[in-house]
């Protein structure tokens, strides 16, 4: 009886460790996160002799149990719900919640040098001139972030955001450089409501604020054009909602722990379904698709499906060209953008000839030799407040 009670211990140890790996080995790895919205590590077999002795592999291996591990998302599920029952401010220190109204609140940012400002005032400067090289006027937008804007509820003794005043001195650097540029959320003020405008546990806009900055967008733009472009009214008896439960990107990192009611909305003319022809790449590329495969793929998806903004809206395309049948303006627009521009590209190209579409992190080219060749009539570089770099993250 000692003698089983002597090896209990190691045996049971063996066990578990050995049950574990076996586990681990049949489990079939996940190439996404869905929740995370990240790439999960995958396994190196054939590691070579100096990712070995430089300790590479060891780190490669580390990264692909902790990604793998079965059951990972439960863990981590069960891993947040117990930061919320210890009281811990940030969840995996990113951000605050609100029990009581469901709203998720960022951690704040902190701010930001001015080195790292300039470089990226510098970097727009650069694309202006490019432009300006082939005279091609060119405008940067900074619109307005749920994590600068929607602060509160936040517990008392959270520190101050400084996404305000990063942004107020991002523009002062820009206008220093000689790039027009436009903080939109000047623009919106007057009209402004973060309840309204944000989502409770996403980072984006509802279609809601999405609409008071896409007029904004129009009426400052047309100005810039030297045209008369008046925004698409919004129009209460054309807004509809979706019974879907939606996956908020900051509850989807907080592993869906957050009970909300959100609910997903659109406000369009029933045009928008025939007046564009829309290319995946360039019109010479010839790969077109249908407007609802295109935007607004949730509403085809079942009422029990649980969609995120990228399905409610639109995911991101490298570049997206969209020819309008329909147009206000007989100019090519090109607009540079990141997620914040998904919910109104089609509200945007119904009033131009042509709007051809970038996203920096996943278009493959040269931005400003890329530009000169297209000889587009105006270009925009529309991204969030809180994107400080020419390559958005």
């Amino acid at each position: 009886m000692r003698k089983i009670q002597t090896f209990l211990l190691p045996i049971t140890f063996f066990c578990i460790i050995f049950g574990g790996f076996v586990v681990h080995v049949l489990t079939v790895d996940r190439p996404q996160s869905e929740m995370e919205n990240r790439p999960l590590a995958s396994a190196n077999i054939t590691p070579s002799p100096q990712e070995i002795f430089s300790g590479a592999w060891s780190k490669q291996v580390e990264s692909y149990i902790s990604d793998q591990f079965p059951a990972r998302d439960t863990w981590m599920r069960n891993y947040v719900n117990f930061q919320r029952v210890v009281g811990k401010t940030y969840l995996n220190d990113k951000y605050a919640v609100d029990d009581k109204s469901g709203w998720i609140i960022s951690k704040p940012a902190v701010a930001k040098t001015e080195e790292e400002l300039a470089s990226f005032a510098s970097d727009l400067k650069h694309l202006s001139e490019g432009l300006a090289e082939k005279n091609i006027p060119f405008t940067f937008y900074s619109l307005p972030a749920k994590a600068t804007y929607s602060r509160e509820p936040s517990p008392s003794y959270m520190p101050e955001d400084a996404g305000i005043a990063n942004n107020t001195k991002l523009h002062e650097f820009v206008t220093a450089a000689g790039v027009n540029n436009i903080r939109l959320y000047d623009e919106m003020q007057d009209d402004f409501s973060a309840e309204r405008n944000f989502y409770k546990t996403d980072h984006h806009w509802t279609i809601r604020g999405a609409y008071s900055g896409y007029e904004a967008l129009i009426n400052t733009l047309s100005e810039r054009l030297g045209e008369t472009i008046a925004p698409i009214p919004y129009d209460e008896a054309k807004t509809f909602c979706l019974p879907n439960k939606f996956a908020g990107s900051w509850n989807k990192i907080l592993y869906m722990t957050v009970d909300n009611d959100e609910q997903i909305c659109y406000n369009e003319p029933d045009s928008f379904a025939t007046q564009f022809t829309i290319y995946d790449g360039t019109i010479d590329d010839g790969v077109t698709a249908p407007y609802e495969a295109v935007y607004g793929r949730a509403k085809q998806m079942s009422p029990d499906a649980v969609v995120n903004y990228a399905e409610a809206y639109s995911r991101d395309f490298a570049e997206l060209t969209i020819v309008n049948q329909n147009y206000d303006s007989d100019k090519h627009l090109v607009v540079i953008k990141d997620s914040y521009f998904n919910t109104i590209q089609f509200h945007v190209a119904s009033h131009f000839k042509t709007l051809t579409i970038l996203d920096l992190r996943y278009l493959d080219k040269e931005i400003i030799p890329y530009l000169q060749s297209m000889h587009p009539d105006y270009v925009v570089l529309a991204y969030n407040d809180r994107n400080l770099k020419l390559m958005p993250e």
